[in-house]
């Protein structure tokens, strides 16, 4: 209906208010924003934002069992399969039997080093750019308290 008018909103209907307060609700659009910007500068590397998290997570602490990097990135073991699932069929980790056969150790490549290190600046103008909009002061808040809640609450959850 064209030029009807719309009821305010008002504390009797919740509904329209509908995660506007709630910290996970803005965190999840949050995050959905922030996807959205790193992805665009990652795009030219070929990694999304995920892809290159897991990627430096693996960099980082090879050889690295899958169960570790879900730990470390607080991400479910589905979602730290299907990017490492992506990153090995571009060649970009091996994944290898641990010594126990049912852990399954992850490693880079050549090929996966040269990718994360033409992401790497890609990465850094995409911080660059968010802390530019966001403000270096907020932006660094953001980055510690991101990081503080996420860890303290998986720990607290005891899922990570």
């Amino acid at each position: 209906m064209k030029g009807a008018r719309r009821p305010a909103l008002s504390a009797s209907r919740p509904a329209r208010l509908r995660g506007m307060e709630c910290l996970c609700g803005n965190v999840r659009m949050a995050a959905r924003a922030l996807t959205a910007v790193y992805d665009r500068f990652l795009e030219p590397a070929g990694l999304t934002s995920s892809q290159l998290a897991v990627l430096w997570c693996v960099l980082g602490r090879e050889p690295v069992a899958m169960r570790e990097v879900g730990e470390v990135l607080v991400m479910d073991k589905t979602t730290v399969s299907r990017n490492l699932a992506a990153l090995a069929g571009r060649g970009l980790v091996a994944v290898r039997a641990g010594d126990d056969a049912r852990m399954k150790l992850v490693v880079s490549t050549a090929r996966g080093r040269r990718a994360f290190a033409s992401a790497l600046p890609r990465w850094k103008a995409a911080q660059a750019a968010v802390e530019r909009s966001f403000g270096s002061a907020p932006f660094a808040s953001a980055v510690r308290q991101s990081k503080r809640l996420a860890h303290s609450l998986s720990h607290e959850m005891g899922s990570g």
